[in-house]
C-alpha cells in the first residue's frame, strides 16, 4: 500500500503515534490496532456501532485492502488527535476522520477513546 502522510511540522511525538495507528488500521492489522488501544477503550463508527477495545481491532477497518493511504491531516495536542484523508483501491475512495482521546498525556498512553467518520464515494 502506498502512503502519504503530510508534510508540516512533525515534532509532537504524537503525530507519528497517530499516523502509525491510522496505517495499521488501513492496512486491517487487527493486531497492531489492539495493541494501540486501551484495555478499556471505546470505538464509535459515527452513525453505526460502538466497540469495545477486542471487537474494534477486527471489527471496524475498511472493509477492502487499500492501494493507497493518503493523511491529509495529523493534529495532537495534549490527550487529543485527529487525522482524517481516504483509502482508495481502484476507483473506490472512503474518506475517514478520526478523534482520539488518550487515557493520559504520557508519552505510552494508549487510545482510550476513537470516533471514527466513514464516507464512501465511488
Amino acid at each position: 500500500m502506498d502512503i502519504s502522510l503530510p508534510t508540516d511540522c512533525g515534532n509532537a511525538p504524537r503525530i507519528a503515534i497517530v499516523s502509525d495507528f491510522v496505517a495499521d488500521w488501513a492496512r486491517g492489522d487487527a493486531s497492531a490496532v489492539s495493541e494501540q488501544l486501551a484495555p478499556d477503550a471505546t470505538w464509535t463508527l459515527v452513525g453505526g456501532a460502538a466497540f469495545t477495545r477486542g471487537e474494534a481491532a477486527s471489527r471496524t477497518g475498511p472493509g477492502f485492502a487499500p492501494d493507497r493511504l493518503v493523511m491529509s491531516s495529523v493534529i495532537t495536542h495534549g490527550r487529543l488527535a485527529s487525522a482524517d484523508g481516504f483509502v482508495e483501491v481502484g476507483s473506490s475512495r472512503t474518506h475517514f476522520s478520526f478523534a482520539l482521546r488518550f487515557a493520559s498525556t504520557s508519552k505510552t498512553a494508549k487510545i482510550r477513546d476513537v470516533r471514527a467518520y466513514l464516507i464512501a464515494a465511488d
